[in-house]
């Protein structure tokens, strides 16, 4: 079973998509920025981080900075789900090794797509 890192800090964002991935066979963990995340990276088997942008303390990009500089952890997948919208923040974000950026609200199924991608892209490396 795949387990997949829900980094959000509206926890009702984070319940919701935890349940949903649950419901669709993953194993979910939650924080609520990215520093928490980060540590659960350091203590746990994570296949994906599925986090927002735009968090107090640590933000996404900050979080996938920490990530994707780890040797440890640098082959995780990461997925922005996010309302942010400026394309210079998406070119960074994507320069530093996002996976994908995905606009909320969203295409359930196209972005159920784009992890089922990122988990099979991550097989293969």
């Amino acid at each position: 079973m795949k387990t997949i890192l829900v980094v959000d800090d509206f926890s009702s964002i984070q319940m919701f998509l935890c349940k949903t991935l649950e419901k669709k066979g993953y194993k979910t963990i939650g924080a609520s920025d990215g520093n928490e995340a980060y540590e659960i990276l350091s203590e746990n088997k994570v296949d994906l981080v599925l986090s927002d942008y735009n968090m107090p303390n640590c933000t996404g990009m900050e979080l996938l900075n920490k990530i994707k500089s780890n040797n440890e952890t640098e082959q995780i997948p990461v997925i922005f789900l996010t309302t942010e919208t400026n394309p210079e923040k998406m070119q960074a974000a994507k320069l530093a090794g996002l996976f994908a950026w995905v606009r909320k609200p969203y295409n359930a199924d196209a972005f159920f797509a784009q992890i089922e991608n990122a988990l099979a892209q991550q097989q293969l490396n």
